[in-house]
Order: structure tokens, then sequence, then C-alpha cells
């Protein structure tokens, strides 16, 4: 199954949460810290690209000041990250029924299943002979 992928613009806006310890930084290159695992990171403000071109979330702290997480998907999480998915899942699916039409859309899904099924149901009582013929 493929990989989905985020929006920035859904993520921002949206709570990071640390699924593994992970470094803060400010300005990029300065480490003030490290968020350990299990705890909310914060409101994810904007992103910005750092020196080599890595994702940094900017993250709101209150009162006009901010920290910067590198992204990582193996440390960072969002709080309604399944829905999130979700909802693109549910729209790229939308979309796909838009495209092709809605008896389109389920034969393309559905048909190789059905097909199968009446392959195996016709094909089930040559097998179920054949080897009661061997015994």
């Amino acid at each position: 199954m493929p990989i989905q992928t985020i929006n920035a613009s859904k993520v921002i806006g949206q709570t990071l949460i640390a699924t593994q310890n992970v470094d803060y930084f400010y300005p990029f290159s300065t480490k003030l810290g490290t968020i350990k695992k299990g705890d909310i990171i914060g409101v994810v403000y904007s992103y910005v690209f750092g020196n080599n071109n890595e994702l940094f979330w900017m993250i709101d702290k209150g009162y006009n000041q901010f920290i910067y997480v590198k992204h990582d998907v193996n440390k960072l999480t969002l709080v309604n990250g399944k829905e999130i998915l979700q909802d693109i899942k549910n729209q790229q699916q939308q979309q796909e029924i838009e495209q092709k039409g809605l008896l389109q859309y389920y034969l393309d899904k559905y048909l190789p299943y059905i097909i199968g099924a009446v392959v195996i149901y016709f094909a089930l009582p040559t097998i179920k002979k054949t080897f009661t013929n061997e015994k």
C-alpha cells in the first residue's frame, strides 16, 4: 500500500507529539534542548526549510516565542493524524469517483474479486472430484 502524504497546510494548526525524543532548535542550527518521547511538542504555526533544505516545523510556544523541530516521520505524530489521513483518503476516493463515474469506480474496485469468486465457484467441484477420485 502506498504511503499517504500530508500537505503542510493540513499540518499547520495541528498539535505535534514526540513519538521518540526530539531535539528542538532556535533558529535551525542551535539546539536548545530535547522534548521527551510522548510529550506534546506544541501547535504547528508554520514551516521553513533549513540550511540543507531540511524541513523544520515552526512551533508556537506562546507569547510570540517559537521553536523549530526537524521533520521526521519516525519521531513525530499529529494528535489528529489518523483522521487527517482518512480525510485525504476520502477526498481521493471522491475525486476518483467523480473522474470515473460511480459504476466504473466500483467495477474497477470489486470486479477482480467477483471474477475470482466465480472461478472458484466453478472450479471447486472439479477440484473436489479430482481429490475424491484419487482416494
